[in-house]
């Protein structure tokens, strides 16, 4: 839990490290400022009204998942999920009246030093509460915050827009790694239409690619699913107003999308244009040693011919004359013949 005995007035502070316990705080309408608490006070730190906690943790562990789970009321199949880390990204309601509430599973993006890097987030949120969950390695909480702090006071009593912010950094994360499987896309294209292309090379960057490309599209193509029940409001759990909010991330999130699956489709066509080039480098090599093995097979025959030992060609050629005329000369006229059929055919 949250170290201390008494309220004090703090900003968003957090715990630090994986494991690092649970941060509590409570927010009161009309003021920006969050109250931090420990467990023993939450309750009646709740007993405010237009008031709701926030409560963050990175990997906690059993002891806090108990008490998160006793304290909420939270269903033991959704804490499970929470315990077994790296689920798929998905949303669940648990509940009825008010006791209802949201879970969520969320995958945020970054880019490290051109790695993917995917953050799972475990978040359950109700009238009252909004709980995150981040595992390892833990999104970031500093731009949520600021998004959070920059909203007017009035709206810092209401947890559904505590759950928007959260949503709307999540997906706007994804724009930052969308462009930059764009640049690779782009930069992948530059390298098949260079002057000696590495063919290699290339098909292991789009490879990598497309297995980058595909993960990150696993993460965000379900939020368009976890939006759409909380923007028709399957559980009366956020004010009506707070639909312009989620409509204004579920476009955000249509937008990323049709972003990364048109990259996917530059990736494929990136393929298809590499294989195909390599397809015709092979039949370019396999015409050159073609026309090569034409050009030497009546040269090989001429040779075997005037090499055999039968009275009446060992008898005739015995001038350098007949020689070069019959021995050369000959052989000289069918290749330049062969090129002449060559290139009147194309083939040269």
């Amino acid at each position: 839990m949250m170290a201390g005995s008494s309220r004090a007035e703090s900003g968003l502070e957090r715990p630090g490290g994986t494991g690092g316990g649970m941060a509590c705080r409570v927010f009161q309408a009309g003021r920006r400022a969050a109250v931090v608490v420990p467990w023993p006070e939450l309750a009646s730190a709740l007993d405010e009204p237009g008031s709701f906690a926030w409560v963050d943790g990175v990997a906690p562990g059993t002891d806090d998942l108990t008490a998160l789970q006793r304290v909420f009321h939270l269903h033991p199949l959704a804490v499970e999920d929470v315990v077994h880390a790296h689920q798929r990204p998905k949303i669940e309601p648990y509940g009825e009246g008010e006791d209802a509430y949201w879970f969520l599973v969320v995958h945020a993006a970054t880019m490290e030093e051109d790695e993917l890097r995917l953050h799972e987030m475990a978040i359950f949120t109700g009238r009252r509460f909004l709980i995150t969950i981040r595992q390892a390695p833990p999104y970031p909480l500093e731009d949520i915050e600021r998004r959070w702090l920059a909203l007017p006071e009035r709206l810092h009593g209401e947890s559904g827009l505590l759950l928007y912010t959260v949503l709307d950094t999540v997906v706007d994360s994804y724009f930052p790694v969308a462009d930059h499987f764009e640049e690779r896309v782009d930069a992948v294209e530059a390298l098949l239409f260079s002057p000696r292309p590495r063919h290699d090379e290339i098909l292991r960057h789009i490879f990598a690619m497309k297995k980058d490309g595909q993960r990150f599209r696993r993460a965000a193509l379900p939020m368009r699913e976890i939006l759409a029940p909380i923007m028709r409001g399957d559980l009366p759990l956020f004010a009506e107003s707070h639909g312009a909010y989620f409509r204004d991330v579920y476009d955000h999130a249509v937008r990323v999308i049709d972003q990364v699956d048109a990259t996917r489709d530059l990736a494929n066509s990136a393929l298809d244009v590499q294989l195909s080039a390599t397809a015709n480098r092979q039949s370019e090599i396999s015409k050159q040693l073609t026309l090569i093995a034409t050009v030497f097979l009546p040269l090989s025959f001429i040779t075997g011919f005037f090499g055999q030992n039968f009275t009446t060609l060992t008898t005739h050629i015995t001038t350098p004359a007949a020689f070069w005329t019959l021995g050369v000369a000959s052989q000289l006229l069918v290749v330049a013949l062969l090129v002449v059929f060559f290139k009147r055919r194309g083939w040269l």
